[in-house]
């Protein structure tokens, strides 16, 4: 033991920054592991709402744990802009919808006719809603409709409006208060397809 001591503080000498990098890495760790890696926090006022989601999504009763060298959130959208792919994919259609008020909303759909569900009908169908200022050729936006493919569900991605190639033709734009467009362009979609299941996910702003 006196033989392995002495030889660490021998290395220590010979490398006088080792001490300092020791312990930044276990400060490092120990903030990951007692600060960073936590429970999501479902913030949700509807008492019912809360309790479905926690009887439906196991996930939000399992610890969340981030990308160990880039936890940050900011620094993680950064990171994702420059090393994020973009999968080639192509859209099957582009649907333009009118608004009661004028304004137009744009859906780009993939239909994923290899589906195993063969059924177009009753095919589950995911509605996929970009962040602030994304659009349907978001790199993140292209690897859900990739994964949703693989999965075997059709995707169909809100543009909101002046975002995507959906004119912005009233004065009203969009924001996260108000979620009209999202409840037409749900109901559109239950119209064309009310056999399908329907899910939705979003990241950031329409998340």
């Amino acid at each position: 033991m006196l033989t392995k001591l002495n030889q660490l503080i021998d290395a220590c000498k010979m490398q006088p920054s080792l001490p300092i990098l020791v312990g930044v890495g276990v400060v490092y760790v120990s903030y990951y592991l007692f600060c960073v890696v936590k429970n999501p926090i479902v913030a949700c006022g509807n008492s019912k709402l809360r309790s479905f989601l926690w009887q439906h999504c196991p996930v939000l009763q399992t610890k969340f744990w981030p990308t160990f060298w880039c936890f940050e959130s900011h620094l993680q959208t950064i990171t994702r802009s420059v090393l994020m792919s973009h999968p080639a994919l192509n859209y099957n259609r582009r649907e333009a919808l009118q608004t009661r008020d004028g304004g137009e909303l744009v859906l780009d759909w993939l239909d994923n006719d290899s589906s195993p569900h063969t059924d177009s009908k009753s095919r589950p169908t995911v509605l996929l809603l970009p962040g602030l200022t994304g659009c349907s050729q978001d790199g993140c936006i292209l690897h859900f409709v990739q994964r949703a493919t693989q999965m075997g569900y059709r995707s169909v991605v809100f543009n909101n409006r002046g975002i995507g190639g959906a004119r912005l033709l009233t004065p009203r734009t969009y924001c996260a208060a108000n979620t009209e467009d999202l409840e037409f362009v749900i109901r559109h979609i239950k119209s064309k397809y009310p056999e399908a299941p329907l899910l939705a996910a979003g990241v950031s702003l329409g998340g």
